[in-house]
């Protein structure tokens, strides 16, 4: 075997490699997406319970459409998507609601800083 077919055969095997890298990612995402479908049908049976729970006791769809609005408002912007943020108890700033600590001040955050 000269050096061309051994640089070959290991680019070739590093291919097969990166194939089947690449091929246990699919299957991840595979799963991980019928995961994620599975709690979509779960919540939208909640959301549907709910709903009509709350027509049957008066509450209107436009009442609850309403609300649906206003509370997709409170993080600034009207697009279906509600953004939670918090507030430092300490210092005031605002910080994203995946830190545990405020990043300006250090103070550790409290559940009821969120706005």
């Amino acid at each position: 075997m000269d050096i061309y077919d051994f640089f070959q055969n290991l680019r070739i095997n590093h291919a097969h490699q990166r194939s089947g890298d690449a091929h246990m990612k699919a299957n991840d995402a595979y799963r991980q997406t019928n995961d994620l479908e599975e709690k979509i049908d779960s919540l939208s049976l909640a959301v549907l319970a709910l709903s009509e729970l709350l027509e049957e006791v008066g509450f209107t769809k436009e009442i609850i459409l309403k609300k649906i609005e206003q509370i997709d408002l409170r993080d600034g912007k009207l697009d279906g998507k509600l953004v939670l943020r918090k507030s430092c108890d300490n210092c005031g700033r605002v910080i994203a609601s995946r830190h545990i600590a405020c990043i300006y001040c250090g103070e550790h955050m409290s559940k009821n800083g969120i706005l």
